[in-house]
């Protein structure tokens, strides 16, 4: 379901250092005690492996998770399983999704991944048949062993040059001017431009028709037409007078950062400093806090700048602690204690429900990982993930396209006067400055509410704030 290129990055994402693809058709005939012993043990000198709850291995599948930790545990590797995700009472597997993404269920994939289906693949020459149509087209083959989406036409959004485009993409055989190979050809929007021999990022938002063989090439020139008004007013959305979608910001919006913030503090000190008097352990963590700036710092004059006052001598590398901080923080992510019913009510209204926020992929996806959001979340970008930051524009406009819906038809919720409201404005949304802290500074001529149980009469019309 995803190219080399992706599982690279969404590794790097969760922290891994090293990736290794070994060779499915070498390994696949071992037995499970062989995979263990000769690839896990004697190879990779593993010491600690983790798998799904789900797991298989071995000829024909004959290991499972039980397996794979009575064979390792002789050996003094470690085996954590990790624990199934449910969605709608059912658990999320690659096999769930991969049945989706074939039946054209496409949004509800995405919402089982986490992130949009994407198609990263490099573009190809073709018979050059769109030209001749009038569309021109970009054409992509689906590599062998990937999943192939269910045959037909989808409304899409492209990624040229670092911006998006919405567009149309077929997924087949293109019956009509025929096609030996299964491929995905894209027509994108307002767009001119050599693309042969570049990878672009294709992202599927919604199945439009099954794939059909016309009886002549003005029958289909008709349809394409047809097919990019629907993709646009699909991506684009269409003009209407009530919200479709509610997008939040994450810290100090959904998250109460501080208290988390202090939380990791408590760690850090406990870790390194346990024998240091209460009161000095104190000062130090608020130190710490109001240092760390909402977390809008360079992190290493921040953690260097702090090591230099305390006159920490023994002071592990910038790179371990920035390392440590990255994994240990998401750890201790505190939402508000009204944040999960209120987006629990809002998708009872009917609402589609997303996050945008600033940030490293690594951390900012694992605060979302611990806070138990994910299933109630239509749509998620990391900046980290799309190299595109609040408050630009962009960054809002791609959680609009890949929901469906327009930007004028979306509210966005968040703390920051610039990413996140004049964010939001820029895009054409309608934003909510929220003032948890009760901070000074405010946006003008902005809603602003104090608690985010404050959104639902907003919503509802009722608000007389």
């Amino acid at each position: 379901m995803m190219s080399a290129k992706q599982k690279k990055a969404v590794f790097k994402g969760l922290g891994v250092e090293e990736w290794i693809l070994a060779d499915f058709e070498e390994i696949r005939e071992y037995s499970p005690e062989r995979f263990v012993k000769e690839f896990l043990h004697e190879t990779l000198d593993a010491r600690r492996v983790c798998c799904g709850f789900n797991y298989r291995f071995g000829r024909d599948g004959s290991g499972n998770a039980d397996t794979l930790r009575a064979l390792c545990t002789p050996l003094g590797i470690e085996v954590a399983v990790s624990h199934p995700v449910s969605i709608d009472g059912q658990p999320v597997s690659a096999s769930r999704i991969r049945r989706l993404i074939e039946s054209g269920d496409i949004q509800q994939a995405t919402r089982l991944l986490g992130h949009s289906f994407t198609l990263d693949m490099k573009v190809v020459g073709g018979q050059r048949l769109g030209h001749l149509l009038g569309a021109p087209t970009i054409n992509q083959p689906l590599p062998p062993g990937f999943v192939r989406p269910k045959f037909g036409v989808y409304a899409s959004i492209v990624e040229v040059d670092g911006k998006i485009a919405h567009g149309v993409t077929n997924i087949g055989v293109r019956p009509t001017v025929g096609s030996a190979e299964p491929l995905a050809e894209t027509w994108i929007a307002d767009f001119e431009g050599d693309l042969y021999d570049k990878n672009v990022p294709v992202t599927l938002i919604k199945f439009l028709r099954p794939e059909k063989k016309f009886n002549s090439v003005a029958e289909l020139q008709k349809q394409i037409l047809c097919d990019a008004q629907h993709a646009r007013d699909t991506i684009m959305g269409k003009a209407v007078s009530g919200i479709r979608a509610v997008l939040f910001d994450f810290d100090d919006t959904l998250q109460n950062r501080p208290v988390a913030f202090m939380r990791y503090c408590d760690f850090f000190m406990h870790k390194y400093f346990p024998n240091l008097p209460q009161e000095e352990a104190n000062k130090r963590k608020q130190d710490m806090l109001v240092r760390n700036n909402g977390g809008y710092v360079n992190y290493m004059d921040y953690f260097l700048s702090m090591f230099e006052k305390w006159g920490w001598e023994e002071a592990p590398p910038f790179h371990y602690i920035f390392r440590e901080f990255q994994f240990r923080f998401p750890e201790y992510t505190q939402l508000f204690p009204e944040a999960i019913e209120v987006l629990k009510k809002l998708k009872e209204r009917g609402l589609l429900i997303g996050v945008i926020t600033n940030g490293p992929s690594l951390t900012q996806n694992r605060k979302l990982d611990v806070s138990g959001l994910r299933p109630l979340l239509d749509i998620v970008l990391v900046s980290g993930d799309h190299k595109v930051h609040k408050p630009n524009p962009e960054i809002f406009r791609r959680a609009a396209a890949g929901l469906g819906v327009a930007c004028q038809s979306c509210i966005y919720v968040g703390d920051h006067p610039v990413n996140d409201i004049q964010g939001a404005l820029g895009a054409g949304m309608k934003p909510i400055y929220i003032n948890a802290f009760g901070r000074d500074e405010r946006p003008e001529n902005v809603t602003e509410i104090m608690n985010l149980n404050q959104l639902l009469d907003i919503v509802d019309g009722s608000w007389v704030g």
